[in-house]
């Protein structure tokens, strides 16, 4: 999305997806009326908005998943080859 659909201060992250395809993960805001939002997109799916009460739940859940797999089993290297900056 751009500009001209609502969206402002758009930046792109470019990851992949579980299969290992190319994905973008698009952040930005968008208008809602007259307010502006936070979103998030990835490639061209559906927009969700992250309104600022919740945004630092989402982070929490996403760090906090992460530490408990990294308690769980992150300590065991589960690639079947070298990792990328090892």
């Amino acid at each position: 999305m751009n500009a001209q659909q609502g969206w402002r201060y758009e930046r792109t992250i470019p990851t992949v997806d579980v299969a290992g395809e190319p994905a973008r993960v698009f952040v930005g805001l968008v208008e809602q009326g007259d307010r502006i939002a936070a979103a998030l997109r990835v490639d061209d799916g559906k927009a969700v908005l992250v309104p600022l009460e919740t945004g630092g739940e989402l982070l929490k859940a996403l760090r906090e998943t992460l530490e408990n797999w990294w308690r769980l089993d992150g300590h065991r290297d589960l690639a079947p080859g070298p990792r990328p900056g090892r």
